[in-house]
């Protein structure tokens, strides 16, 4: 592939014209009006972010993380470190760089989770290469320029989907049927959709039905509920106790 220019594609370090249009086009992030995010980029040298939805972008004057936990808080969805701490007690999922997933969709940090992009693995049509970088071909048209390499990209995408996969059917196996991670994605028909159902990771679960959702309801219980154990003024605050 031939080295693309700054107006083919976006990268989170410098500033650019396609910056500017996107800016221009984007309304104020409202969660209500999303239902799958496929990247959140934050602006280069100022404050805010990007959120690309299929469709339609939106600015929010907050970080990624913020964003993700309005957008989280809105829909009832899981808290974020909550979740990352559950996942990493398991000891089956790694320990750093935790996606956000709730039962729909993922998005996975690229470098540290409060000025990184997220993005969606399952919204990647492809990663193309040229001598120097590694590019993400979104399914929206959007071309993003990859801080990190093709293997990490790649690798922390299978991880964010095993990890959709493990919650999906966790909360839905009453109703949806399947004996490995791939039959719970829903893979879309690209080429890095395909490359995903052929990785080792993605061919078998790793913890038991549910066990990622009942350590979840735990942890949020002891995050939630040990500080007012030892705070006896929060507790007097408190009509139901």
């Amino acid at each position: 592939m031939e080295k693309q220019t700054p107006t083919e594609y976006l990268d989170d370090k410098q500033w650019s014209p396609l910056w500017e249009h996107f800016l221009s086009r984007a309304t104020l992030f409202e969660p209500s009006t999303i239902h799958e995010i496929s990247c959140i980029l934050p602006l280069p040298g100022r404050t805010g972010v990007l959120v690309f939805a299929e469709s339609n972008i939106y600015f929010s004057p907050t970080t990624a993380l913020k964003t993700l936990y309005h957008f989280s808080s809105f829909h009832s969805f899981s808290d974020y470190h909550v979740l990352a701490s559950s996942l990493k007690q398991l000891g089956q999922f790694g320990k750093y760089k935790m996606p956000w997933v709730c039962p729909f969709f993922t998005l996975f940090p690229l470098t540290k989770k409060d000025k990184s992009i997220w993005i969606n693995p399952l919204k990647i049509s492809k990663l193309v290469d040229d001598s120097e970088n590694t590019y993400a071909q979104m399914s929206n048209g959007l071309c993003l320029l990859m801080p990190i390499g093709r293997r990490p990209v790649l690798k922390r995408a299978e991880m964010a989907c095993l990890i959709l996969a493990t919650i999906r059917r966790g909360v839905f196996h009453y109703v949806l049927q399947g004996e490995t991670p791939v039959d719970f994605l829903y893979l879309p028909a690209t080429p890095f959709a395909k490359t995903l159902s052929n990785r080792t990771c993605l061919q078998s679960f790793r913890t038991a039905i549910g066990q990622i959702n009942r350590l979840y309801q735990i942890t949020y219980s002891l995050h939630h509920c040990e500080p007012l154990i030892y705070d006896a003024q929060e507790i007097h605050r408190i009509d139901w106790i």
